[in-house]
């Protein structure tokens, strides 16, 4: 990435920065109330099977959810990727690069902390779930209020349920923003492949695993996942 270019990123992202600690949380949460939402429980957006259920995080997710269950980074976070990882950027290593976390998920796509359809839908890590889950099916871009998919939505909320999420998604808008700066900050150069190389092609042994290089408000860091052909993503 060229240094003038990120200057100028990280410069605009400070001054969105600026403007996303202004926003007024009873406008959003008047939005919200307007729009209407109530979650039914479907656990749809949890598993992959009705769409895109990938749930980035910020290491600071990371480290809260490890406190909480005792479990390993790696238990709880994966390198990010798009379904399928086909625009992940390669490296002349043959080491794809990615920037940030998401939540580990299972062989089948689902994730990792949705309890088995069959017996509920409940959320194993209901108390400490990331931000994006904690603000489902709302998100903030360039200053406004959108919604994701969600059959809750249209739904009748209480005035102090919409003002608690407005308060959280600004939070996540904000924090969001900061981890975004952190990383263009800490970003560091690798050489791209120059020929188009599919994830199948660039297995690291035997074994199937693929090296990660994810790049994050922390700095960069190198980790081997299998890749699941059945799927192709991942595990």
């Amino acid at each position: 990435m060229d240094e003038k270019y990120k200057s100028l990123l990280i410069q605009e992202l400070k001054q969105e920065l600026t403007n996303a600690s202004n926003i007024s949380t009873g406008t959003i949460a008047a939005k919200i109330e307007d729009i209407g939402f109530s979650c039914l429980m479907c656990g749809k957006c949890c598993r992959r099977e009705f769409g895109d259920n990938r749930v980035l995080l910020i290491p600071q997710e990371i480290q809260v959810i490890s406190d909480h269950t005792i479990l390993e980074a790696h238990e709880i976070a994966t390198p990010a990727t798009s379904d399928g990882s086909d625009s992940d950027l390669i490296d002349t290593d043959g080491k794809i690069h990615t920037f940030g976390w998401m939540l580990a998920r299972k062989s089948n796509g689902d994730c990792n902390f949705i309890e088995d359809a069959e017996t509920s839908n409940k959320c194993k890590i209901h108390e400490v779930r990331p931000m994006l889950c904690r603000t489902y099916p709302f998100y903030m871009q360039d200053m406004e209020l959108h919604t994701s998919e969600c059959e809750g939505l249209g739904r009748k909320i209480a005035p102090e349920e919409s003002l608690t999420i407005a308060h959280d998604l600004i939070n996540r808008y904000v924090a969001e923003i900061e981890d975004t700066i952190a990383l263009y900050e800490k970003f560091e150069e690798f050489t791209p492949n120059p020929e188009n190389i599919e994830i199948k092609n660039i297995r690291t042994n035997e074994d199937n695993h693929v090296v990660y290089v994810v790049h994050d408000s922390k700095g960069t860091h190198e980790v081997i996942k299998e890749f699941n052909e059945s799927t192709n993503f991942i595990d």
